[in-house]
């Protein structure tokens, strides 16, 4: 291990207290030609610089800077960079500094990366134009719409509850698999059945689940579907193509009704729910009432954001299905998973996420954090805002991305380092029965179009 900063300073301290240099490099990590090299350092320049060791940079430290400046801008806009156009960058600037072609590869980059221990490779979540619109308006609506619910209600952790579908899904995309070195094309069989699960399920605040509810597609379902669930109190229903609907929704609500008057001695609910159309029908407030049930519907396109199933839950327990299917595949090597088992399979998940003790289900601890994170309990706008601020940057924290340019090439600035071009203005303006110029046309569908409230 190379000496450190501290070490070549108490080296260099002893021998200006008198000590022979030879006595302190048989006592101390430095060699006699090390502290030697550092003394007349220290004469020279009045300070110790320990220079880096292994190979110089091939691209100058100012122009590395900004190449990272620009890839936590890109991040921040949207538009996080692979590592091939970061070397396609580099490559771009450095030909232009040296005044030669030159052609940077994976080497470069690991290199660069090994710098740079802010900077690492992540799997990108695809995001819709519509999930990256949520307003701070309809959050703030949100966040009163539950203080008018736990207030009127007086509620607890145990009373706010949020509901979701997931979908029995296996079908993932190429996974990394251990295989013998040379192999090519090397595949692994799936499930070939084609049906669709929906998987209903519900949490309180403090942790405690509801007994889920599977939806299969067509119009009934066998008398045995549930027969292998080993979680007591599940309920399986049947859709035409196995999505949740209006009817079903309210059955659910009736169910979920009956079940908080037999295990919460009819206390009050809040339950949070996303924004689906699928869900309300014109029964479902007089089923709500009946049952003292209080509904608060999250914003449009806000579930990855402030849904606590989505952010604490769903990954893991889909992955525990998914796992759980591999082996089962793989046990009797086959491809086809009859709807019973699944029904086990997801069952078995459940009971992993919320594991039994003595026959009541135990509070899920990420469940919890899962609640406070989302703002919702306890009730907190404030974190609610920052998941949307950490959403709009793109989870760039702090101001960067933002920061000023210190040292550049200006062709690097303009014509290499370029973010993407800011989103055009309207393509059509209102008249309104007066006479507009070219200017006038151009400004009016520059400004910003009043959202209907």
């Amino acid at each position: 291990m190379p000496p450190t900063l501290d070490d070549i300073l108490a080296a260099l301290k002893r021998i200006e207290n008198g000590e022979k240099p030879a006595a302190v490099a048989r006592s101390s990590p430095l060699k006699s030609s090390t502290i030697y090299k550092y003394q007349k350092m220290k004469a020279q320049t009045g300070s110790i610089t320990i220079k880096k060791r292994g190979v110089k940079p091939f691209m100058p430290p100012d122009m590395e800077d900004d190449l990272v400046s620009w890839i936590e801008a890109m991040q921040r806009s949207g538009w996080p960079v692979e590592r091939y156009e970061v070397i396609l960058k580099a490559s771009h600037i450095m030909s232009y500094h040296v005044g030669v072609a030159c052609s940077l590869g994976r080497g470069w980059f690991a290199r660069f990366e090994s710098r740079h221990h802010d900077l690492s490779a992540r799997v990108a979540q695809k995001l819709s134009h519509a999930r990256n619109c949520v307003t701070k308006e309809g959050i703030v609506k949100y966040f009163y719409d539950l203080v008018k619910g736990c207030l009127g209600f007086k509620c607890t952790a145990g009373d706010v509850y949020n509901v979701d579908e997931t979908s029995f899904k296996t079908k993932g995309g190429s996974q990394k698999v251990i295989a013998i070195r040379g192999s090519k094309n090397v595949w692994r069989g799936e499930q070939s059945d084609s049906y669709h699960l929906t998987i209903v399920a519900a949490v309180a605040a403090d942790g405690t689940p509801v007994p889920p509810a599977f939806i299969l597609p067509g119009k009934s379902c066998a008398r045995g579907v549930l027969d292998d669930c080993p979680v007591p109190g599940a309920l399986v229903s049947a859709a035409p193509k196995g999505f949740m609907n209006s009817d079903l929704f309210d059955s659910w609500l009736e169910s979920f009704g009956e079940w908080k008057l037999r295990e919460r001695a009819a206390r009050p609910a809040l339950l949070v729910l996303d924004n689906c159309s699928s869900h309300l029908s014109e029964n479902s407030l007089t089923i709500c009432e009946a049952y003292g049930i209080y509904l608060a519907r999250l914003p449009p396109n806000a579930t990855h954001l402030l849904q606590p199933l989505d952010v604490a839950l769903f990954r893991t327990f889909k992955r525990t299905i998914a796992r759980a299917v591999t082996q089962r595949l793989q046990s009797l090597n086959v491809t086809t998973l009859p709807r019973q088992a699944a029904i086990h399979i997801a069952g078995e998940a459940f009971n992993a996420v919320f594991p039994a003790v003595n026959g009541v289900q135990e509070q899920n601890k990420s469940v919890v954090n899962g609640f406070s994170t989302c703002g919702i309990w306890p009730l907190s706008l404030p974190k609610m805002l920052r998941r949307l601020s950490m959403a709009k940057a793109n989870s760039v924290s702090d101001d960067r991305g933002n920061a000023p340019w210190l040292k550049t090439k200006t062709y690097a600035r303009d014509e290499v380092l370029t973010l993407p071009p800011k989103m055009k203005g309207r393509k059509r303006v209102q008249t309104e029965l007066e006479w507009h110029t070219r200017d006038q046309l151009h400004a009016s569908a520059a400004k910003p179009t009043k959202r209907k409230k």
